[in-house]
């Protein structure tokens, strides 16, 4: 057998392995059907859109590959009903169409699931390619990826890509400085405070959140996305302060600078606190836990109270701490 016939049966050989090695992954390949059936995007307070088409551009049922639940067995990605019908369905729960609401649509460029295994944990990000329009105006296109770390299983990635599209959603109907959202459609999209971000005013009850008082009731102004003012009053005090937040929704940590009284005149101070709130999101209520913790430098203390402080005379930092309830 002369060189050029050992290496053409060579490459016979080699080939035959390479197909019988797809065959058996094929064989060995499984398919992970997710369904959003039991997930929802938690709805705005109030907007005034909703979603009348989607449109699936994606080209592909395969959404991804997950070595998730083995390490060494491939499984293919797909939606259980396709792209398009479960986000139809999806958008149809989270965002009902009522009167008076503008209808846009929704065009899918892409969802892609890529993950990285690791025998400590794994990483999963989620990608989410998407353009809104209103007609033949594109108010917002962005391509979203998201990380998320951990241990996770297959059954965990319908969370993983809702949140995904959630906060692509969120950050539409939040983004501040949007030319074609705030020039053409400004009228339409925020004609008053009840825009789609709703109302971002706070108003808050609970342990010494009006003063330094036993209960009190605190309410904030949203003057912009990051400043807030604030007035409260409680049983027995007062409180007056700024707030400056972090994010422009009506969750997420803030700081908030305010001057405190106790027993109108007892106790006074200046306070500089580290808050935030958290809506329950159980429904359309913004009803959520509210906290606030930090310093006050306490500037006035009557003769009762320095006995509680131990004699201690003013000026003098202390520990403030404000819990209850907000909506």
């Amino acid at each position: 057998m002369d060189i050029s016939m050992l290496i053409i049966y060579q490459m016979k050989i080699f080939t035959t392995l390479i197909v019988l090695f797809c065959s058996l992954q094929m064989v060995a390949q499984e398919h992970i059907k997710i369904s959003l059936a039991d997930y929802g995007i938690n709805d705005f307070e109030t907007r005034n859109f909703f979603f009348s088409q989607i449109q699936d551009n994606t080209n592909t049922d395969i959404i991804g590959f997950s070595k998730l639940d083995s390490k060494t067995k491939v499984s293919t990605l797909k939606f259980e009903l396709g792209t398009k019908r479960e986000l139809e369905s999806l958008i149809a729960r989270s965002f009902p169409q009522e009167e008076e609401q503008i209808g846009l649509q929704l065009l899918i460029e892409e969802v892609v699931v890529t993950e990285k295994t690791k025998p400590s944990n794994s990483s999963v990000t989620v990608t989410f390619h998407a353009q809104i329009n209103l007609e033949d105006t594109i108010l917002y296109s962005n391509k979203l990826e998201k990380t998320f770390t951990g241990n996770f299983y297959s059954d965990d990635y319908g969370q993983l890509i809702i949140t995904t599209i959630k906060e692509f959603i969120y950050d539409f109907a939040l983004v501040p400085d949007e030319p074609s959202i705030y020039k053409k459609e400004k009228v339409i999209l925020e004609d008053d405070e009840s825009t789609v971000l709703g109302s971002r005013n706070v108003v808050a009850v609970g342990y010494q959140i009006g003063g330094f008082s036993l209960i009190g009731i605190d309410y904030e102004f949203r003057a912009s996305d990051n400043i807030g003012i604030h007035a409260g009053v409680g049983y027995r005090g007062f409180t007056a302060g700024v707030k400056i937040h972090w994010r422009p929704t009506k969750d997420g940590g803030f700081i908030n600078i305010s001057y405190k009284d106790g027993g109108f005149g007892k106790i006074v101070g200046w306070a500089v606190e580290y808050g935030s709130r958290k809506s329950f999101r159980n429904s359309k209520s913004s009803f959520g836990f509210h906290y606030q913790i930090g310093l006050v430098l306490i500037t006035e203390l009557s003769a009762e109270f320095r006995r509680a402080f131990g004699g201690v005379e003013p000026p003098f930092p202390s520990i403030s701490l404000g819990l209850g309830f907000s909506w």
